[in-house]
């Protein structure tokens, strides 16, 4: 029996992504993935775009979300997958991190403005073609009006860490990005934990409630992959994977590359079936 494989984490451009969610979909459909996890930054705004087009290719889609949070000055990601955005703490949240990255987009477009570089949030906002706004809309008018030649240029030059524009995102603690993942119904995984997050932070966070580790990704080596699923194994955790697509704005398209097998997402839904079972 030929090996039916998944990417568990892929981002469209209803967050910082290139592509649509049909554009994402025929492309997961090329690469021969059976099924796919729409894990935009902050919403899932374009999950039923993407269903739609699942039914059209034949490409199973996985409704996610992907939080951003910080513990003990560390930037830390959390996935949830199945979760229900109509849980009103939940859908409170996720208007609240729509309205915050307006705000910060205005303010990095001040601080551009006051360095001399000429761009209106009107712009920036043209580019986000769902709800959430990101430094990637506004490089791309950087790019657009000749200040950068490249994406990213925008960030080394002007909107990176240090960057004299940059602002900083808001951000809650991973244990309520857990909470609020896990009492919607979901499940909640940590996103691609590289060496800067020790073991005693990933215990920490198992004992906030913390359901899977994400042990494939293209930032994670052989070495550290084999690290995770051991702590997963032996904390009882289930394990997630994908390739972080962003439509190739980073210059390569790594969807299809990092192979995740079907029986790792039936893991995942049976076990939010029975978290819905217990919590509706």
């Amino acid at each position: 029996m030929t090996e039916e494989w998944v990417d568990l984490h892929v981002h469209t451009y209803y967050s910082d992504g290139l592509l649509s969610p049909e554009e994402t979909v025929a492309a997961a459909r090329k690469f021969g993935l059976r099924a796919i996890a729409i894990a935009d930054h902050d919403t899932v705004g374009g999950y039923e775009e993407a269903v739609v087009a699942g039914e059209k290719h034949g490409v199973e889609i996985v409704k996610c979300i992907e939080f951003s949070s910080q513990y003990s000055g560390r930037d830390i990601h959390v996935l949830g997958y199945f979760v229900d955005e109509t849980y009103p703490r939940l859908a409170e949240y996720l208007d609240l991190f729509r309205d915050e990255r307006v705000r910060r987009a205005e303010k990095i477009v001040g601080n551009l403005n006051d360095m001399g570089v000429h761009i209106s949030l009107e712009e920036v906002m043209s580019k986000a073609r769902g709800d959430i706004i990101g430094r990637p809309h506004i490089a791309e008018i950087l790019m657009e009006k000749g200040y950068v030649e490249t994406f990213q240029e925008s960030f080394y030059r002007y909107i990176g860490y240090g960057c004299r524009a940059y602002e900083e995102k808001y951000r809650i603690s991973p244990e309520k990005a857990i909470g609020l993942i896990n009492e919607s119904g979901g499940l909640s995984f940590l996103a691609h934990p590289g060496p800067i997050i020790s073991n005693e932070i990933i215990l920490h966070l198992i004992k906030s409630g913390l359901d899977g580790i994400e042990i494939v990704h293209p930032k994670l080596n052989d070495k550290r992959m084999a690290r995770l699923q051991d702590i997963a194994h032996n904390h009882g955790l289930l394990v997630s994977g994908g390739s972080d697509c962003h439509g190739g704005r980073n210059g390569s398209m790594t969807m299809g590359q990092f192979k995740v097998p079907y029986a790792i997402l039936e893991e995942i839904r049976n076990a939010a079936a029975a978290r819905k079972t217990v919590n509706y």
